[in-house]
């Protein structure tokens, strides 16, 4: 699965989430992502875990108005290996996301490196 390819499964699992009226949320979210992809994001996550296929990841608001928390971790060690998290200040300010850690959704991301 390509780069592109798997943004665009991200978008649509957000889709499935949110809906289609937070579609430009969702674009702004995931465009801002793409820029620390691959210098920031995937360079820790291969630290954290190696090159593991599926990795599941949730989105939540964060304290701070415009912030967006990305927490990321390996299913098969989810009681003894700790999630690694991502402050995404970049993100748009009128955020459809949580605010509460306990009611995001579990997205999943295959094959991200």
């Amino acid at each position: 699965m390509g780069f592109f390819t798997w943004f665009g499964s991200l978008i649509d699992q957000f889709l499935d989430w949110l809906g289609e009226v937070f579609r430009r949320f969702i674009e702004a979210l995931v465009y801002a992502l793409q820029k620390i992809w691959e210098t920031i994001v995937a360079a820790a996550l291969i630290t954290a875990f190696g090159y593991v296929a599926t990795l599941y990841v949730i989105f939540y608001a964060g304290a701070v108005l415009g912030e967006t928390i990305m927490e990321i971790w390996d299913p098969r060690y989810a009681n003894s290996k700790p999630s690694e998290v991502f402050k995404l200040g970049q993100a748009p300010q009128s955020s459809p996301l949580p605010k509460k850690r306990s009611e995001a959704k579990k997205l999943k991301l295959e094959n991200w490196y």
